[in-house]
């Protein structure tokens, strides 16, 4: 009981942990979801959704994110539950593996059907980062799949190590090469963000939520005056600029006031399934206004 307390804070700041019982029922799922983790990628519980990217000029689908969902008998286990979990080992690495495969055939038939195909934002893991292959293990699935490099974009987050942060440097020069776009996400989060630009070809910056005003931050506020120079900033460092968490119409127009091109949130869609998601590609437009 002690160890799991003293586990419990590990990575935090906290100095006191107290055992109790929802402690111990965190833990024992924890323990379930990682014994289930290798049935389920064998029999393809983990299931693709997708969430749109609105060109906020047009309001024309100008992409997705691709989003883990575990469906384990017609019930949904949410993502906040087993990620952290899968992170604390490389079985995060095989899941990115499995969603970048299957969202790579979710594009090769569409592209076969006809359909307007849109850039595919695929999620992978720091932990990626100590892998010496993974540059080849990314193009090896995507060429596999026959899938053109330009319909996907693998999005990471910064580092923490001047060692990662060398890695995530030649590997996103990698896929650059090879024609593969990619995007920092939550950017503003961390505390090395600026050189995390300036030293990292990037093509997208993803600014994290909680850098978006909100309905009490006025134009002056500090929040909106660092918002409107990082979407400047970035702009003429020949960097695409997307909003997540995007949720009112005033958040709308503050992204429009700024020159924000790209947004993605709840005002427009929720994470849909890929039978929804199709159903967006035939040139369907969101209102903007």
């Amino acid at each position: 009981r002690a160890k799991l307390a003293m586990d419990s804070i590990k990575n935090y700041t906290q100095p006191i942990a107290i055992y109790d019982e929802a402690l111990h029922d965190r833990e024992t799922m924890k323990e379930t979801l990682l014994n289930g983790f290798r049935r389920a990628i064998r029999e393809k519980e983990f299931q693709v959704y997708y969430q749109p990217k609105i060109n906020l000029r047009t309001g024309e689908l100008a992409g997705a994110e691709a989003l883990c969902r575990w469906i384990r008998k017609d019930k949904m286990i949410q993502p906040a539950d087993f990620i952290p979990v899968l992170e604390r080992s490389t079985d995060i690495c095989k899941l990115d593996f499995y969603m970048l495969e299957h969202v790579c055939k979710d594009l090769r038939q569409w592209l076969d059907e006809g359909r307007q195909v849109v850039r595919i934002s695929v999620n992978l893991s720091r932990r990626h980062m100590m892998d010496v292959d993974l540059l080849n293990t990314i193009l090896e699935i995507i060429d596999r799949c026959n899938v053109p490099h330009q319909y996907i974009e693998i999005e990471l987050t910064e580092t923490t190590t001047d060692v990662e942060f060398k890695d995530l440097k030649r590997v996103v020069g990698g896929l650059q090469r090879a024609g593969i776009f990619t995007s920092v996400d939550d950017f503003g989060v961390g505390y090395s963000s600026l050189n995390l630009i300036r030293e990292i070809p990037w093509n997208v910056l993803k600014i994290d939520r909680s850098f978006l005003p909100g309905e009490k931050d006025h134009k002056d506020s500090a929040r909106s005056i660092m918002f409107r120079h990082v979407i400047a900033m970035a702009k003429e460092l020949g960097l695409a600029c997307i909003a997540e968490g995007v949720e009112t119409q005033s958040q709308v127009d503050i992204l429009r006031d700024s020159r924000c091109g790209l947004a993605q949130g709840f005002f427009f869609d929720h994470v849909l399934s890929k039978a929804d998601f199709e159903e967006k590609l035939c040139g369907f437009r969101y209102p903007v206004t």
